[in-house]
């Protein structure tokens, strides 16, 4: 499995170079909820638009994800603004998170539900997790896209992030998407 997920993400990014590198609006308007200093880890990161982003910030960056192909493009996307993010391909299934004590892990569009039960012993004392995926809500549009493992139930997220304490939290139709949002902090 890991290595047809590898492929079809190489090809995705492939064809989709010139992905947007701008922050989401909704992490914009909470940023002074997020950690300047310290390491942060950007998880499924594809082409690392958050990475990029937490990296402008100050934070020491590492962006994984089991695409080489995007993560090619998260190096060139800091190297164009004069950053350094350390990339690794890792297949997240089966190898879990990296090592260390993060004061931000950021992951957009990829549920793992096993991997987010470890966010709170993976962040520094005040470190957060921002995250959205997308919600089973989907379906009522989409039946045939994206694949419900990859969708999240009712308040997944609120049940997964335990031991943190939720500072930002939103679930529903957003746009055309259904999907849920949340910044956690482990207290200090």
């Amino acid at each position: 499995m890991a290595e047809d997920d590898r492929s079809r993400w190489d090809r995705r990014w492939a064809e989709q170079r010139d992905q947007p590198r701008s922050v989401p609006s909704w992490v914009a308007e909470l940023e002074s909820e997020i950690p300047r200093t310290g390491r942060g880890l950007d998880v499924a990161a594809g082409s690392g638009r958050m990475a990029v982003y937490l990296a402008r910030r100050g934070l020491e960056m590492t962006a994984v994800d089991i695409s080489p192909v995007g993560l090619a493009l998260c190096r060139e996307a800091a190297r164009d603004e004069g950053l350094t993010i350390k990339t690794l391909v890792r297949d997240l299934e089966t190898e879990g998170l990296p090592e260390g004590a993060w004061s931000v892990i950021a992951c957009f569009h990829y549920r793992q539900p096993d991997l987010f039960q470890h966010l709170d012993r993976a962040l520094t004392p005040g470190g957060v997790v921002i995250a959205e995926v997308e919600t089973k809500r989907a379906l009522e549009r989409q039946p045939q896209r994206p694949g419900a493992r990859w969708l999240a139930e009712p308040n997944e997220l609120l049940r997964i992030t335990h031991g943190l304490e939720v500072v930002y939290y939103r679930e529903g139709w957003i746009g055309e998407r259904s999907l849920a949002r949340i910044i956690a902090r482990r207290p200090a």
